[in-house]
Formats: structure tokens, C-alpha cells, sequence
């Protein structure tokens, strides 16, 4: 019997990639002195979250969000301030392919888990917000293995709680970085070019990408890339 084509599991990312930041970086703008930038914060945000990690060390989501808030903006904004834009997180809302990108995944027969740097809690109730709850199986975040992506573990928690072999899991994200992570451990990978534009050279090649979410998912069973 052929090999099917697609993945029997589609694991998506959820901060940036489903959820449209939008909220957070108005909020971030609001507050933060005209110097800074959001992008800049953002990236402060991971590069604690990581090294934290290799340094062997774990803090969540929201507390790397905060430290890296202030340190950024060297104390300029206020603990009022920080609670006010990392809460923002808490208030997101889908990017406007992302109904479509599920539906794809499940009309195609895959499973849906998302896998995020953020808390379960948070991307429960993004996908309560988004109306979206019903299509996802199973909500999985790096709190439940105390390591940030890219690191292995997120991903290899993936894989297990699917209960198949790496290669039957395709990992969807904006972040190239993301990508890396997942193609490590052998799962196949999507890149939406939505965010970044162009791969860095650094890392593996996605196996397909798109410029939108369900373009990346109908590439992932078609077997082709757009």
C-alpha cells in the first residue's frame, strides 16, 4: 500500500501565527518611548525565552514577556504599563486565513494540535475566541516540558502525544526559527511567508510554505509547494 502524502497529524503554532498580534503591539506602542519598537521587544521576548533554556533554567511565557518588557524599554514603562501589554496576549484574535487553514487540516483527515510558547490556558481561550475550539484535538505548550522552542522537547511532546512517528507530524509556523526546531526532530514543516518574507540560510529549507496558512496546508498534502 502507497505511503499517503499528507501528515497524519498538523501541529500549529499559535503566537504570531494564528493569533495576530495586533492588540499587543497597539498596546506596546502606546506605552514604550518612540525609540523602541515592538519587533524589537518581541525578539528581546524569545532570546530570554532560549536562553533560558539552554542555560538549563525555565520561566513562562508571560514572566519572560514582562522581564523582557522592562529590560527592553531600560524601566521607562511601568508595572501598570507591562500588565496592560502582556495582557493584551489574553486578547488576541485569529489572522484572517486561519479558519480556513483548519478546515483544510481536517477536511484533508489530519488531527489538529496547536503547540505554543505561551500557556495552555491562553491558547484555549484564543481558539475559544476565534470559534476554532472544535477542530483542534489536543493544546499543547512548553510549560508541560519546562523548554522553550526551538529546543527538541515542545516538539517530541508533539510527536508522542500523537502517538505516531515524526515523519506523520507536519508542523506549521510564520517563524523560521520554529521550523528549525520541528525539522530537527524529523517532523515535516510548513513555513507561512506571511510574516518573515525570506527563510534565513541558516536553517533547513521548509518542506513547503505559502503566503497564506491554508496554502501551507493544502502544499503540506498536495505534496507540492506554492
Amino acid at each position: 500500500m502507497a505511503e499517503p502524502v499528507g501528515p497524519d497529524v498538523v501541529v500549529f503554532d499559535v503566537v504570531g501565527t494564528l493569533a495576530d498580534l495586533g492588540i499587543v503591539r497597539d498596546r506596546f506602542i502606546s506605552v514604550a518611548p518612540p525609540s523602541s519598537s515592538f519587533d524589537g521587544w518581541f525578539a528581546h521576548l524569545l532570546r530570554d525565552g532560549m536562553a533560558l533554556t539552554l542555560s538549563g533554567a525555565y520561566e513562562p511565557f508571560a514572566v519572560v514577556a514582562s522581564s523582557a518588557l522592562r529590560a527592553y524599554t531600560r524601566g521607562f514603562v511601568s508595572d501598570a504599563d507591562i500588565e496592560h501589554v502582556v495582557g493584551g496576549f489574553a486578547e488576541t484574535t485569529p489572522h484572517p486565513d486561519v479558519v480556513a487553514a483548519l478546515d483544510a487540516a481536517v477536511a484533508s483527515g489530519a488531527r489538529v494540535f496547536t503547540l505554543s510558547n505561551g500557556s495552555a490556558d491562553s491558547t484555549a481561550g484564543f481558539l475559544d475566541r476565534a470559534g476554532v475550539s472544535d477542530r483542534v484535538e489536543r493544546v499543547l505548550s512548553i510549560d508541560d516540558v519546562r523548554a522553550w522552542k526551538p529546543a527538541a522537547a515542545p516538539y517530541e511532546l508533539a510527536v508522542s502525544s500523537a502517538g505516531v512517528t515524526a515523519d506523520r507530524c507536519a508542523m506549521v509556523a510564520v517563524h523560521s526559527w520554529d521550523l528549525q526546531g520541528a525539522g530537527r526532530v524529523g517532523m515535516r514543516t510548513g513555513w507561512c511567508r506571511r510574516e518573515e518574507k525570506v527563510p534565513s540560510a541558516a536553517f533547513g529549507e521548509a518542506d513547503v510554505s505559502s503566503q497564506t496558512l491554508d496554502g501551507v496546508v493544502r502544499a503540506l498534502f498536495d505534496s507540492t509547494d506554492e
